[in-house]
């Protein structure tokens, strides 16, 4: 499948995301063409640390409280409220740059209460994370390169680095954020690279995973998929894992050779989980497979669960698997077999959203910084009127629900 192949197939929702993405590649793309970005954020504030839930999506990044979904109030230096608004509300923790930035990106957390944000114009921002204030008001830019960064950063001990849209991937001095070397590529990399050790590995559109020096940039090897790749591998046991375009998974070993490959029913976005051996990824056409990476992937399971495509990774918590997927549903199943389970009234425990769920789904656990009683699974959506919602991890109530201001 060549790159003009990839955007050949209208009737998949995949194939549309990613030309309003391309096209926009001209000035700023679309309000809501996207997805949000989630993390949790470890913040310390007078000695007491608090985890949050860190949101970047269309024009800026908020910090939500994990306990009960309300905005975290900003603080100045001493930890200490900063003073209402006009109307007496305490003022939210909300980054928005000048310029009409827009966000699709996960901020890294860095040392000293600091993260680093990159919009989707390629401008970096450093910034506080009490104070939501960037270092460098304007940001800056990546010198000697123009586009659109779309996927999540990593961090190593000296360098950040970033994958770029039009191609390439780029090495950054952690400190200074100048370029130190680069990766190229022929086409775009839309997927957050994976560190393990010495070696950075990281796919294209081009239908290359490569495998380069951490340190240097210099290629160890690369390796044809067949197809587009848009997941990042999964490490694990020595080998890595990945599914493509050219609707098949690969098992593959660590100097770039296939060991094991499977085919799937469409093509497979999302990054792989692995649980006990058995691994866990879905596909395009909304269906979950379960392989055993024990027995060379031999399949253990195949279950058609939603009407709608499955981008997220599937969160596996014991012996239940939490799927969310495009047709605006949260599915509940049995880690044995991929069939639903029951809630209560004896009918699948499955949540109905406003829109479609396309990021990956964030388990909060009880302590650490948050006070829940149980665990919480936390799912985002498109809307910015139903941005976040969370469930109980055991029946699914819905505890609280966060929308933007």
């Amino acid at each position: 499948m060549n790159i003009r192949q990839f955007f050949a197939r209208p009737t998949l929702w995949g194939a549309l995301v990613l030309f309003s993405l391309a096209v926009a590649g001209c000035g700023p793309a679309p309000l809501g063409t996207g997805w949000p970005s989630l993390s949790l954020l470890n913040n310390v504030c007078d000695g007491k640390t608090t985890k949050t839930i860190v949101v970047a999506y269309n024009d800026r990044i908020v910090q939500v409280n994990p306990a009960d979904g309300t905005s975290v109030v900003l603080k100045d230096g001493n930890c200490v409220n900063r003073p209402p608004d006009d109307a007496g509300k305490l003022r939210a923790w909300d980054f928005r740059p000048t310029g009409n930035k827009q966000f699709f990106v996960a901020p890294l957390p860095l040392d000293d209460g600091k993260m680093l944000a990159i919009s989707y114009d390629q401008r970096l921002y450093t910034i506080d994370t009490t104070l939501a204030q960037a270092t460098v008001a304007d940001g800056r830019t990546i010198d000697g390169y123009s586009g659109h960064a779309v996927t999540d950063m990593v961090a190593s001990a000296d360098f950040i680095y970033v994958a770029l849209n039009a191609k390439d991937v780029v090495a950054l001095d952690r400190n200074t954020l100048d370029v130190k070397w680069k990766a190229p590529t022929d086409h775009g990399v839309w997927a957050k690279p994976l560190l393990v050790d010495d070696t950075l590995y990281f796919n294209s559109l081009d239908h290359f995973l490569y495998a380069v020096d951490a340190k240097t940039g210099a290629q160890k090897w690369k390796l044809d998929l067949q197809g587009a790749v848009t997941g990042t591998p999964l490490f694990a046991n020595g080998k890595l894992y990945i599914g493509s375009f050219a609707r098949q998974l690969f098992e593959i070993s660590t100097d770039g050779k296939i060991l094991n490959q499977k085919p799937t029913s469409d093509w497979v976005w999302g990054t792989p989980v692995i649980d006990n051996g058995i691994l866990y990824v879905g596909d395009l056409g909304g269906s979950l497979y379960a392989f055993d990476t024990a027995n060379n992937l031999q399949q253990v399971w195949v279950q058609k669960v939603a009407a709608g495509a499955i981008r997220a990774t599937p969160l596996i918590v014991g012996d239940v698997i939490i799927v969310g997927a495009r047709d605006q549903k949260l599915y509940w199943l049995k880690r044995t077999d991929g069939t639903p389970i029951n809630g209560s009234d004896g009918k699948p425990l499955v949540r109905e959203l406003t829109a479609p769920i396309l990021s990956d789904l964030l388990l909060i656990q009880p302590g650490d910084g948050v006070d829940i009683p149980k665990p919480y699974i936390v799912v985002s959506t498109t809307s910015t009127t139903q941005l976040l919602v969370a469930y109980t991890l055991d029946n699914g109530e819905s505890k609280w629900s966060y929308n933007f201001q």
